[in-house]
């Protein structure tokens, strides 16, 4: 029987190593640290963002039909307050690729989580963001990382906070340096009206250029665009396209996430996608907000392992 048990772990082992390359043999979690810096850089490359501005100076026919619109943009957010769902999830970056299956919990306000576990099997490392710290955990080497957001350089560098970040992921509009959105802001926004099925809204903070692709129809986000310093040698541009939208409530919700980026993570240039596939949405409330990670894991220094990343 031990022998049984001992011979299936080392196929699985086997199996996990084909599946995440990556993670074995390039320091600790390179694989799991690719997500969490994609998820970073999608934010845009910008020095602390306090505020933004393109609103209008007075109120006339024109301002009333475009705030009039970014309402039913606004309007569109899923009033659901859990969402939870098995994923299908990939990775491209500079040429080489990931596919794992996993599960994605999010609650609003408090937490967004991304577990990994090859064929549903076991876990092998989360990334769990929550509005006060970003956690990393490597299952496999029992390692992990812990910090405040303004511990990060690399977060606090470019102006990022759990909020910008989930409304990303929960298809939402937002306003850089705001930790929640309400209709008194709406005004900040600004759309190009047009004959055409599609309509931008945008917002501008600094050298950051924030733009949503939406479906004039329904005011529903398709994509949402992040630009950094155009036409300089550090610039970068991020898209979040959403697709395959399904009843979550009484809204619609987005079941495939994909996300690139291009631009330089340190002094490399990047090419970076990822997709997620969410399997099958639920609103289950059943489950933890907070991840615990065993006294017999090691920390290891922020700084330095994003920093591997970089590099890879």
């Amino acid at each position: 029987m031990r022998k049984h048990l001992s011979n299936n772990m080392i196929s699985l082992k086997s199996e996990i190593r084909y599946l995440l390359p990556s993670i074995y043999g390039r320091g600790w979690g390179v694989g799991l640290f690719f997500l969490l810096s994609l998820l970073l850089v999608s934010c845009g490359t910008k020095k602390n963002i306090e505020s933004s501005g393109t609103g209008t100076n007075s109120i006339d026919n024109t301002a009333i039909r475009n705030t009039e619109y970014i309402r039913k943009v606004y309007n569109n957010a899923t009033n659901a307050k859990n969402i939870v769902s098995k994923i299908d999830f990939s990775i491209d970056a500079n040429g080489k690729n990931i596919s794992v299956d996993g599960r994605i919990y999010m609650r609003k306000n408090e937490v967004i989580r991304v577990v990994l576990s090859p064929l549903g099997i076991m876990e092998v490392g989360r990334v769990e963001f929550t509005p006060d710290y970003v956690l990393v955990i490597d299952r496999l080497h029992k390692q992990y990382v812990k910090a405040t957001y303004n511990d990060l350089s690399f977060l606090k560098n470019n102006g990022l906070n759990f909020y910008s970040l989930q409304a990303l992921f929960w298809n939402e509009l937002f306003l850089p340096g705001n930790n929640q959105l309400t209709v008194n802001m709406l005004d900040k926004f600004d759309s190009e009206s047009s004959a055409g099925t599609q309509r931008k809204v945008k917002v501008k903070s600094g050298n950051l250029n924030f733009e949503w692709d939406t479906t004039a129809a329904t005011g529903r986000i398709d994509a949402a665009n992040v630009t950094y310093g155009t036409g300089t040698a550090n610039a970068s541009n991020a898209s979040w396209k959403y697709d395959t939208f399904s009843a979550l409530g009484s809204k619609m919700f987005p079941a495939r996430h994909s996300v690139s980026f291009s631009g330089k993570t340190g002094k490399t240039n990047s090419n970076i996608n990822v997709n997620i596939r969410m399997k099958k949405l639920t609103t289950d409330s059943d489950w933890e907000t907070r991840s615990s990670v065993s006294d017999k894991y090691a920390k290891v220094n922020a700084e330095e392992a994003l920093k591997k990343i970089m590099q890879f």
